[in-house]
């Protein structure tokens, strides 16, 4: 038996109302502010008083956090290389 999570994510209609709290992992007022700020997808209107977002749209979202995370790690672990480097030649 799968668990509602579980059940919330495998929807087939593909558009996730209940599960974008679990698959994003951001609370409803903060996932508002970042929509208010231009920095998370934009719902999709489902009824008067409902709205959801495509499922696509909120994975999408997750990878490209995780790509910009690597990216920073990255250009960090650059600039310590740097600094250990430096340290060795003083």
């Amino acid at each position: 038996m799968q668990s509602k999570t579980s059940q919330l994510i495998q929807r087939t209609d593909g558009i996730a109302r209940e599960a974008r709290r679990v698959i994003t992992g951001v609370p409803t007022s903060s996932w508002y502010a970042l929509q208010g700020k231009g920095l998370a997808p934009k719902p999709v209107r489902l009824g008067p008083h409902s709205v959801g977002w495509p499922r696509q749209e909120l994975f999408a979202w997750c990878e490209q956090r995780l790509q910009e995370r690597c990216e920073a790690w990255q250009t960090l672990g650059g600039a310590a290389t740097r600094v250990i480097e430096k340290t060795k030649e003083s």
